[in-house]
């Protein structure tokens, strides 16, 4: 009678033994994949535009993080950026970025990817530009995300060149500072808003970030000339 009763509360102590949420989720190459049964597809959202007939569709980063963040939570990964290098020429800023994925339930349990890429910028938002492409790119290709549409290596395009012409295009704009300098000028001239906007119209640009730094002197003196007019016209 003893030996069946322990017998009986053996089986019962087997059953009440439940695995944790850790275990059933597994290591972290398993929560991977476990992701990867769920999702598959992810629509590019955004297109970059070189002009002349040259640009391709990208998936944006924050729809990347929209779409995984809930599974990263559900599954316990997180996954820890670290900026291994930065290189700079003129307004292209370059990252060299490490991505650690690590099961939260168990911190020695990860391993790490590797992106770089690269960030053009007329002012200091390059280095987040590459940092969010090298992120949204380790995303999608760990995941092995289809998108639905053409990349960009398969595009009949020669996307090294365009991305040079367009970096020279946007280093070749004035800046925002140079911009509001030259809105202060104009305020010093006695000129109102829209004496700018007709000058600026009247030289075939619509905002005065789009004026070229070589053809910044030539407007100001566009300025200096209209400033003359309306001194003359209210005397």
């Amino acid at each position: 009678m003893g030996a069946k009763k322990k017998e009986k509360d053996e089986i019962a102590g087997d059953v009440d033994e439940k695995p944790s949420l850790a275990t059933l989720l597994g290591n972290i190459h398993q929560r991977v994949n476990k992701i990867m049964g769920e999702i598959n597809y992810i629509k590019k959202d955004k297109s970059i535009d070189f002009g002349k007939g040259g640009g391709f569709s990208v998936t944006g980063h924050d729809a990347v993080t929209k779409l995984i963040h809930p599974y990263l939570f559900k599954y316990g990964i997180n996954i820890i950026p670290t900026m291994e290098k930065i290189e700079q020429s003129g307004n292209r800023s370059r990252v060299h970025m490490s991505f650690k994925w690590v099961n939260v339930d168990d911190p020695e349990d990860c391993f790490t990817t590797q992106a770089q890429a690269d960030g053009v910028c007329n002012q200091d938002k390059g280095i987040a530009k590459a940092w969010s492409i090298a992120q949204r790119y380790t995303v999608l290709k760990t995941f092995h995300l289809e998108t639905g549409e053409k990349d960009i290596e398969e595009y009949d395009i020669d996307a090294t060149d365009l991305v040079e012409n367009f970096a020279k295009e946007v280093e070749a704009k004035i800046s925002k500072d140079e911009a509001k300098d030259l809105i202060k000028f104009s305020t010093s001239l006695g000129l109102e808003k829209d004496d700018v906007v007709m000058c600026l119209n009247d030289n075939g640009y619509e905002k005065t970030v789009d004026i070229p730094k070589d053809g910044l002197v030539k407007f100001k003196k566009e300025l200096e000339k209209l400033a003359d007019w309306e001194s003359h016209a209210t005397n």
